[in-house]
């Protein structure tokens, strides 16, 4: 065995940890996923009632997408009726995945 090879197996060990890292945090990320939460009708009327009359200011959304929470700030830079959804801050956000529409 010459001393090119033994450096190799020496650090051996410690791709395994790499990859031991990688799969424990995807792991994590498995088990932080939260299901698609129900709205209420009353939270549901607000969102209706921002959007309806939205006039160009900084909002907070908070909307589930794909297992996970997520809260943008911003302003809503397209409302698309046709396709249920709208765009803030370059998101696209479909109606049914927004939790919450505040304004700022």
């Amino acid at each position: 065995m010459s001393n090119g090879e033994r450096g190799m197996m020496k650090y051996a060990p410690y791709q395994s940890l790499v990859e031991q890292s990688r799969y424990l945090a995807e792991m994590r990320q498995r088990r932080s996923r939260v299901e698609k939460p129900t709205l209420f009708s009353d939270t549901a009327e607000e969102i209706n009632e921002i959007l309806t009359h939205y006039e160009d200011g900084p909002v907070i959304a908070t909307y589930w997408d794909d297992g996970f929470i997520h809260v943008v700030h911003g302003r809503i830079l397209y409302v698309d009726a046709l396709k249920k959804a709208m765009v803030v801050e370059g998101i696209r956000i479909p109606f049914g995945n927004i939790q919450s529409l505040k304004r700022k």
